[in-house]
């Protein structure tokens, strides 16, 4: 009797933070995937917001003064209101996500050969160093990954120069024993158990992890380039999920020399797409790709234009995805079950959006991955 009624009254709490949280962020991202003003983010140079004007959401009482607009208070419930008055004046007393902290998330297996690119790659960022944390999970690897990324850690907080240095730097190892031929993994029939996998190995990272920082970054091991100010256009267009475009320059057949979409796994639905789900089991797994008993009729990210700044997606992968951390401590996570017939980072985005958070993607600011 006493277990029954204590879970009744955590549903109720969870139920009156979802109504006063996650409403309003659905209500505001709902509002603004209509409107194009996007180009202004372009270029631009942020800086990290003042403690007594905090940029991440959902908007809190911040050192006593609220940061909800007068229109957001207006369509408050009496009740809303009396709430965010309590205690207002404590506010400095409770602990909040600190100010644009960045907190890098990467899962790593057999990619020794990739850390001194990938490392070079997060020294280039132009965002604050100190803003940053790193945390990295090693899983069943055969090389040496986990010896060099100890090795890396020593040297950026013990030996190099304090500027140099993260807010926090850690390391985990948790192998779940899966091996796969490289050459083998992206065939059809090993995607599910491969992808379930990657979503248990992401699930785990953030959950030990994450700690007060307000922006999570997922990015992948063996990326070879992108922007050193990526990050900083990223955060000003300040989304709940947002994706760049993953690219690959081709060393052989019909596209070599040229740079063409890597990551198909960011995606809109389309009136097809849509139609196509209709005709679906229960238990149908859907992967985008060649060699797959799907045709899904998905609009990717190579599929817009120039003028198509930023754009809203459906599913998206997890190559280099920037993400409002209350959307994990939301619940968030990386299903490693069919959600709406996907798994890992599409089905992370479906879950996002039945949440009400916004998923967005950047057609036009590109990553490259390693050349396979």
């Amino acid at each position: 009797m006493i277990a029954l009624v204590l879970t009744c009254i955590l549903a109720a709490l969870l139920s009156l933070h979802y109504l006063n949280y996650s409403l309003p962020v659905a209500k505001e991202e709902i509002k603004v995937e209509t409107e194009t003003k996007y180009i202004e983010a372009l270029g631009y140079d942020y800086q990290p917001q003042p403690k007594d004007k905090q940029s991440w959401l959902p908007k809190l009482i911040s050192y006593g003064k609220s940061s909800w607009s007068k229109s957001e208070l207006d369509s408050f419930s009496d009740e809303s209101r009396k709430i965010l008055k309590t205690g207002e004046d404590l506010a400095p007393q409770t602990l909040d996500p600190d100010s644009d902290t960045l907190l890098i998330l990467t899962p790593l297996k057999n990619s020794a050969k990739h850390l001194a690119k990938y490392f070079e790659l997060i020294d280039k960022l132009k965002y604050p160093r100190h803003k940053i944390s790193l945390a990295i999970l090693v899983s069943d690897s055969t090389d040496n990954t986990l010896q060099q990324v100890v090795k890396a850690k020593k040297k950026y907080q013990e030996r190099g120069p304090k500027e140099k240095r993260f807010g926090r730097f850690e390391i985990y190892r948790q192998d779940f024993f899966y091996t796969l031929p490289r050459n083998d993994r992206h065939l059809y029939k090993n995607q599910f158990d491969r992808r379930s996998l990657m979503a248990r190995a992401r699930n785990y990272l953030w959950t030990r992890a994450l700690e007060n920082e307000q922006w999570v970054l997922w990015i992948d091991g063996d990326l070879v380039e992108y922007a050193p100010s990526l990050v900083n256009d990223m955060i000003a267009f300040d989304k709940d999920v947002l994706v760049a475009n993953c690219v690959v320059l081709k060393t052989y057949g019909t596209y070599k020399g040229k740079k063409i979409v890597y990551d198909l796994n960011s995606w809109q639905e389309t009136p097809e797409s849509m139609e196509m789900l209709k005709k679906l089991k229960e238990d149908d797994f859907l992967v985008e790709g060649d060699g797959t008993p799907f045709t899904t009729h998905r609009k990717h990210l190579n599929g817009f234009g120039k003028d198509d700044i930023i754009v809203p997606l459906d599913g998206v992968g997890g190559t280099f995805t920037l993400i409002k951390s209350h959307v994990h401590r939301s619940g968030v996570g990386f299903p490693a079950w069919l959600y709406e017939h996907q798994v890992e980072t599409e089905g992370f985005a479906k879950l996002a959006k039945a949440h009400g958070f916004g998923v967005f993607g950047l057609p036009n600011h590109h990553v490259r991955h390693e050349s396979e």
